[in-house]
């Protein structure tokens, strides 16, 4: 099951603290789609993820200067 962030004009670390929101809630396997637009949140939200949790992060561009990190929850 996916859950859906809209993080769109938010900066770090609000996009992280909204993501750890949402994990807490969800089930392991599931995961948080959180959609982006400031470059900079790519490397602090998949960096907090993996290292901090070791939750597999994926990281699509669906627009040009939009991105959106799926962060899997074990």
């Amino acid at each position: 099951m996916e859950h859906f962030i809209d993080a769109l004009g938010e900066m770090c670390p609000i996009p992280i603290i909204r993501a750890e929101k949402m994990l807490k809630k969800i089930k392991a396997g599931e995961c948080v789609i959180l959609e982006t637009d400031h470059s900079c949140s790519i490397q602090s939200v998949t960096g907090h993820f993996e290292k901090k949790l070791s939750y597999p992060c994926k990281i699509t561009e669906v627009e040009e200067g939009i991105w959106q990190i799926e962060i899997t929850k074990k």
